[in-house]
């Protein structure tokens, strides 16, 4: 074999070498970005969507629900009091859910109250489906309620203690879509089968969100309260990864949770911090900002959507056709909110949702009066849609979502449980008020007033944010507790001290 063709085979060789090394590199590559933190996060923090899918049904689901019980029930149809029943049972039952909610995430811990939830949840739907009368449904109505509420505080905590702080926004966005594509799953659900046959479908969520739960380690944040330190910092590694900032954070936890060892009950832990700013402050934004959201009408679209979208359109014909519309278009609104979001934070996002909310139904009261004292011919579907369409899609964008964001991350670690189940309760109490009272509203002041009423108040809810709704993107749990326990002149006070510092380090001697 001559030189020239010696040197040929080397360098096939070493082609073929190299090819094989970039091969396991690429390989290794690829296994190392399927088990970074990120993917972890986002595996375990999809059992927690599926369980906000089911919320979101829950929500839905009298939607379509209620015209087929009374398609059902033929000339005997249900009074408009048994008829809001079955929309707000649910709503009802979410004040009761709340309650136990912060109580059994301290005592269980966070991953094993979501899976004793979904049990619940699929015991529900499991009732709905097989009812033999309206009672039955009202009883699985209200067990998929309480569920409901329980998971309202719960998943965004689980979400936001699991989540590293450049993630935490997007996951926690994550749930308001998930509840979005329940309530759009709900109506498809219920327009192609059965309301029985809907309610078990329904069902599949919180099961598969029960599976994905069972693998998952249980909160750092929960473990490091109960005094389990190896475990938490096994569990920690395992969600966050094992960088200097993570380990930082991770240190951080420990001495500021070491410092509150004693464990307290409810009532000792609210009388021991009621006075404390990094508690009542974040308390009195939520409860606001919770109810705000409630009275911007968002969960009296889900529940009415068939009643309204006939109204809007004035008649029958397409109306499932548009509710499903609608149902993507706050999908889709979502979606969007979710990358907003890490690009400009929370307050801004607060107010500019808030703001084109409330304009978008003061607009809508008033094209409706019009038509209704016949100053305008003729109602214009494409007119009233479009209105009732961009009101969704901005409201999508920050004022539904951002509450369920900013529960999971504005309360120290130690009350966590505590507040964030009292803000919650709030928002179940103003979700019952306002889905069992539209019905009146809308046979007492019309469509019309129902809608300038919520957009009044969407706009003093907006007012209120834009003087007191802190922005917490980018900034750690603990970073966030320190803004509320320090008071605003302190906080100037060390920022410029810090930028003084900055400053004298690069002016040379």
């Amino acid at each position: 074999m001559d030189h020239d063709t010696v040197s040929e085979l080397e360098k096939i060789n070493k082609s073929e070498q190299s090819n094989q090394n970039v091969t396991i590199a690429s390989k290794e590559d690829f296994q190392a970005r399927r088990h970074s933190p990120f993917w972890r996060q986002a595996f375990v923090a999809f059992g927690s969507f599926m369980l906000s899918c089911s919320a979101g049904a829950t929500a839905g689901f009298s939607a379509k629900l209620i015209p087929q019980l009374q398609h059902d029930m033929g000339k005997h149809k249900y009074s408009t009091e048994m008829v809001s029943w079955v929309a707000a049972m649910a709503s009802l039952a979410l004040f009761f859910g709340n309650m136990i909610s912060g109580y059994l995430m301290e005592r269980l811990g966070r991953r094993a109250s979501q899976i004793l939830l979904s049990i619940f949840y699929i015991g529900g739907w499991t009732t709905i489906a097989f009812a033999g009368n309206i009672y039955f449904i009202l009883l699985g109505r209200f067990i998929t309620g309480f569920c409901q509420g329980w998971l309202g505080p719960l998943g965004p905590v689980f979400v936001g203690e699991i989540s590293s702080p450049a993630y935490r926004g997007l996951f926690l966005a994550g749930l308001s879509l998930s509840i979005a594509i329940g309530v759009f799953m709900s109506h498809l659900f219920g327009t192609f089968v059965h309301w029985s046959h809907a309610s078990l479908l329904c069902g599949m969520f919180p099961l598969i969100g029960c599976i994905v739960l069972y693998y998952a380690p249980e909160s750092p944040s929960w473990l490091a309260s109960k005094n389990q330190i190896d475990k938490c910092i096994e569990s920690f590694n395992w969600y966050r990864g094992t960088s200097p900032a993570m380990k930082t954070e991770l240190d951080k936890m420990l001495v500021d949770l070491s410092k509150k060892k004693v464990t307290k009950g409810k009532i000792e832990t609210l009388s021991a911090n009621i006075k404390k700013p990094e508690f009542w402050k974040p308390l009195c934004i939520m409860m606001i900002f919770f109810v705000i959201t409630q009275l911007s009408g968002i969960n009296v679209i889900c529940a009415y959507t068939t009643d309204i979208m006939e109204e809007l359109m004035g008649n029958k014909k397409y109306v499932d056709a548009v509710m499903l519309g609608t149902d993507i278009l706050r999908c889709i609104a979502l979606v969007i909110a979710c990358i907003l979001l890490r690009k400009i934070g929370r307050r801004p996002l607060a107010i500019f949702s808030g703001s084109l909310t409330s304009i978008s139904l003061i607009i809508l009261a008033i094209y409706l009066y019009l038509v209704k004292e016949h100053m305008i011919k003729h109602l214009s579907p494409v007119i009233s849609l479009g209105l009732m369409g961009f009101y969704i899609a901005v409201s999508n964008l920050g004022i539904a979502p951002l509450p369920w964001n900013m529960v999971g991350e504005v309360f120290a670690t130690e009350t966590k449980g505590l507040a964030s189940g009292i803000s919650v309760m709030m928002t179940s109490i103003a979700f019952f008020g306002t889905v069992k009272t539209a019905p009146a509203m809308f046979e007492s002041i019309g469509f019309h007033g129902t809608y300038l009423f919520y957009g009044l108040s969407t706009l003093l809810g907006t007012i209120f944010l834009y003087f007191c709704l802190p922005e917490t993107r980018g900034k750690t749990l603990l970073q966030i507790e320190e803004h509320f326990r320090k008071p605003e002149k302190e906080r100037n006070t060390q920022a410029n001290e810090t930028l003084l510092t900055d400053c004298k380090v690069h002016i040379p001697a």
